[in-house]
């Protein structure tokens, strides 16, 4: 007698399969929530800037100039802004740009896979992206560096193509470091530029006259998108673009900070880049003789410079490491499939253990925050957020259970191949993050909206004296807030001020106090503990 049919899952996921995972992990926990503080506000206000000032050319915050990113995010979030404004609030619209791109830079590192490498690495190569740690938080914020990693990736695609089809290969290309240049500036060009010039000193395959011509074209083609936004600036805020020029030198020319002082960066390197990173290493040294091949030459090159950039320039955060990402899945991507069986199975039983690890945590904070067990964190976070509001949804715990199941069981029915390892990653971290976004949306809600702190301020303002704001400590992501949620624009406080009010920012335990003819009218609190963070208005007396 026959048993009946098992149900399984391919690996790897293809076509629908594919497309439908891919739409889940992009879309979910995206809408339907206040901007958080952090970058997800803080990028925002740009685009509001944009939105409600019509001045598209020079980034800015409540009326100051930002010079963190060049435009072409803020202009992307802008135009969904317009396009969706009907549907959805701009906050939700304008986030819209980072599944956006962050879709594309998935699509095109898999485009960059099949033609470097054949079309059986084109899923795996997404899944890869798809399952590393460092990706999953950022593509659902309000994050211009996905604008680069779309860039970047386009860019591999087209010098992957660019031997067989010089001009269209070229053309990609420099759309690619157009795009880069114009998310990031000089650290864009700087990770795409550099292996237009290698490429021919290395690859010999790649020295032929018509295949320089199509490199040179694609140089001049990227520099010219990145020209004509910086020359429009000189045309219309000349001084603005002096600063910009001199920030964007400033603030990455190569420093040793990172480099004497490593254990931080590689702290950071070695989750961010997991699981790809280990993968990549392999191939590099079972690949060792080989690596002059155009499949390996353009992420081994392009893995060099980002991890180059990121330990040389700018300060050691997250999203700062973004970029390493996509040339690390290319490499992964082309050993996956050539590991040894005892290693792909410790890699899928890892992947396993991992987010059945990350689901239990998750079920652990969301016990402490509604039930008070364990009592140590229960107390940890009501120390954090003393007045959440504590009210149980069964519907969302009965999402989060059936999440819960699928994590543990969809792996054990994932079909037995070199790819199911990279299609259980995939799968772990989209159950996942729709299980943090099901059962922690509330409370990152609570904890990271300024918007009750922002209306209460310009209730106060309305009472009076009328004139302007002056401040003092507040950051970006503070004005951006402000600004957004309550149309409140502030001056830079000096002593000569002629505002009759000044609104102090601090955190924690470094919040100013001003004395000298000021007294403080309103005053409010958000969070607890070192994170607190207190708002204080004082009216001149």
């Amino acid at each position: 007698m026959n048993s009946p049919p098992r149900f399984s899952l391919p690996a790897p996921l293809e076509g629908r399969a594919l497309a439908l995972l891919l739409a889940i992990y992009l879309l979910v926990g995206v809408v339907g929530h206040p901007p958080w503080r952090g970058d997800d506000l803080t990028y925002l206000g740009p685009i509001h800037w944009m939105m409600t000032h019509g001045e598209w050319l020079l980034p800015q915050i409540a009326g100051q100039p930002f010079y963190d990113y060049p435009p072409l995010y803020y202009w992307t979030g802008a135009l969904l802004g317009k396009a969706l404004g009907w549907a959805l609030p701009l906050h939700d619209a304008a986030r819209l740009a980072s599944p956006l791109f962050a879709g594309l830079a998935l699509y095109w590192t898999g485009l960059t896979a099949r033609r470097l490498s054949g079309p059986h690495v084109f899923a795996p190569t997404i899944l890869l992206g798809m399952g590393s740690l460092g990706l999953v938080v950022h593509a659902h914020e309000t994050q211009p560096m996905l604008a680069l990693l779309a860039g970047c990736a386009l860019c591999y695609a087209g010098l992957a193509r660019i031997n067989q089809h010089p001009w269209p290969g070229a053309l990609e290309a420099g759309l690619g470091i157009g795009m880069a240049g114009l998310s990031a500036g000089l650290p864009g060009l700087g990770l795409t530029l550099p292996i237009l010039f290698l490429a021919p000193l290395i690859c010999p395959i790649c020295r032929h006259p018509r295949t320089l011509a199509a490199l040179l074209a694609a140089l001049g083609l990227g520099l010219s998108l990145v020209f004509c936004w910086v020359a429009a600036l000189g045309v219309f805020y000349p001084e603005q673009q002096l600063i910009w020029w001199h920030r964007e030198l400033q603030d990455n020319l190569p420093h040793l900070t990172h480099l004497l002082h490593p254990s931080k960066l590689l702290a950071l390197l070695g989750w961010f880049a997991w699981p790809v990173w280990p993968i990549a290493g392999w191939t590099v040294w079972q690949q060792r003789r080989k690596l002059n091949t155009p499949g390996l030459l353009i992420p081994l090159s392009a893995s060099v410079l980002a991890l180059f950039l990121v330990a040389t320039t700018g300060s050691v955060r997250p999203a700062s490491t973004l970029p390493i990402l996509p040339p690390l899945v290319l490499l992964a991507a082309y050993g996956v499939g050539s590991l040894r069986r005892g290693a792909a199975n410790a890699f899928d039983w890892f992947g396993l253990v991992t987010f059945t690890v990350f689901t239990l945590v998750i079920w652990a904070g969301w016990s402490a925050l509604y039930f008070g067990w364990p009592p140590g964190l229960g107390r940890q976070l009501l120390k954090l957020a003393p007045h959440f509001s504590r009210q149980l949804q069964p519907g969302t715990v009965a999402l989060g259970a059936g999440l819960s199941l699928a994590i543990l069981i969809l792996p054990s029915l994932t079909r037995r191949s070199p790819a199911r390892a990279s299609t259980n990653w995939a799968l772990g971290a989209t159950l996942l993050w729709c299980l943090a976004v099901c059962l922690w949306q509330p409370w990152f809600a609570h904890t990271k909206n300024y918007q009750s702190i922002a209306q209460a301020l310009a209730e106060k303002i309305a009472q009076g004296p009328s004139g302007c704001v002056a401040e003092t400590g507040l950051g970006d992501t503070q004005k951006a807030g402000l600004a957004y949620f309550s149309g409140i624009m502030t001056k830079e406080f000096t002593k000569d001020t002629d505002c009759h009010l000044i609104l102090v920012y601090g955190s924690g335990s470094n919040t100013q106090i001003v004395a000298g003819g000021w007294d403080m009218i309103w005053e409010r609190r958000l969070g607890g503990g070192r994170r607190s963070e207190t708002f204080r208005l004082y009216r001149r007396d």
